[in-house]
């Protein structure tokens, strides 16, 4: 289940259900002291928490263009919920990037690469991964060339998905370098996922990939992505393979 603001982690309910086994959340959730034990509850009780955008996309974007100060700011920030992710026994944390300005902007790549590698040693003290998010439908190419150059083992992909057709292709070339895939209600139409949508983008996704497949379900209704969740497993006869 993915949330993605404060306010709808403060008004979902508990007990979190035990048939999702996790619980992706924006990063400024950690620093909220009135919510930290409902955080604390919800890991306690066996979901995997995972901090998305744990610096929020609006700062990660401007920041390759500001000055050293606002630089060792974020470092401080990403630190300091890198810490509070640790206590969680979280894995990994999240980030978002401007693509747009990255493929542009050499410049501005290169800003972005020195401002992620700073981030290496406190991924490292705290054996995190680095998850960077990667719109689809999108260039697969350019996704897998920012892996390969960040030269760090420990930043992978988040695959973010609408309810349309996916290109397969693209999926297979980034099956290496991401498990995780996102889902998303489209927007515009209101159009959602189904069981049925969710095993046909992970058969269109490959059997190989780094680890087993994840799911996580964008909504801030826990039902909605319970049922989602049953629905999937019904439909696929894989189940030790992959997980919602």
């Amino acid at each position: 289940m993915v949330l993605s603001s404060i306010e709808e982690f403060a008004q979902l309910p508990e007990p979190f259900p035990g048939a999702l086994h996790f619980l992706s959340l924006p990063g400024e959730v950690l620093d909220c002291g009135e919510l930290r034990a409902k955080l604390e509850r919800i890991a306690g009780s066996g979901a995997r928490i995972i901090p998305r955008e744990i610096v929020d996309r609006e700062i990660v974007a401007l920041l390759p263009e500001q000055n050293t100060v606002l630089k060792s700011e974020f470092s401080r920030l990403f630190r300091s919920r890198c810490r509070r992710s640790a206590e969680l026994h979280c894995d990994e944390v999240g980030l978002r990037i401007n693509w747009e300005q990255m493929q542009s902007k050499k410049s501005y790549r290169e800003s972005l690469f020195t401002l992620l590698r700073g981030t290496f040693g406190i991924l490292d003290e705290f054996c995190l991964k680095l998850r960077i998010e990667a719109r689809l439908p999108g260039d697969a190419n350019i996704y897998g060339q920012f892996i390969r150059e960040a030269l760090h083992p420990q930043i992978a992909l988040s695959l973010e998905c609408l309810p349309r057709t996916i290109e397969i292709e693209s999926l297979k070339l980034l099956r290496f370098y991401s498990d995780y895939l996102v889902l998303h209600f489209e927007p515009n139409t209101g159009r959602t996922w189904s069981g049925k949508a969710i095993r046909t983008l992970a058969e269109n996704a490959g059997e190989l990939c780094v680890a087993p497949r994840r799911f996580g379900i964008v909504t801030n209704d826990a039902q909605i992505a319970v049922e989602l969740s049953e629905a999937f497993w019904a439909s696929c006869c894989c189940k030790e393979e992959q997980s919602c």
